[in-house]
């Protein structure tokens, strides 16, 4: 994976960059996800939040419940509204960083399929790729971190 990398929202008020390799990516088809994206899924890669810095304008934050219980704070741009990155209190160590914000997302894998339960019936999942009904416990991807 190419490190560093780097990306923004859609009008380029927000700019990133992550300077640490990604513990997982994946797509999740909540339904947080689908209306977040206004598609089928979102995909995401979680990366250390130590190794995140903006570059460029203050992202702002909308704080929601996760179906898990978990409080997330999904951080966007206050002028075109893309969603950048998000984070929460449940796992301090961590920003979820949506892969269509990424100046290349071309090569970021899909390494899991989760929230399978709310995918859409005509979405069809990868039957090599590991799959979650629900989330996950991604502890296997933080080992040797």
């Amino acid at each position: 994976m190419p490190v560093p990398f780097s990306g923004g929202c859609a009008c380029g008020a927000v700019r990133y960059t992550c300077s640490e390799e990604p513990f997982v990516s994946y797509a999740c088809h909540c339904t947080e996800c689908q209306k977040r994206t206004g598609a089928a899924f979102g995909i995401s890669i979680q990366v250390p939040a130590g190794g995140l810095a903006v570059d460029e304008g203050e992202p702002k934050v909308r704080r929601r419940v996760a179906d898990s219980g978990n409080e997330i704070d999904v951080r966007f741009c206050g002028d075109c509204g893309t969603s950048v990155f998000a984070g929460g209190p449940a796992r301090p160590h961590v920003r979820v960083v949506f892969v269509g914000t990424l100046d290349d997302p071309g090569w970021v894998p899909i390494q899991a399929n989760i929230w399978t339960r709310s995918a859409l019936p005509w979405v069809h999942l990868d039957p090599q790729v590991e799959r979650f009904e629900m989330l996950p416990d991604f502890a296997k991807y933080f080992e040797n971190r």
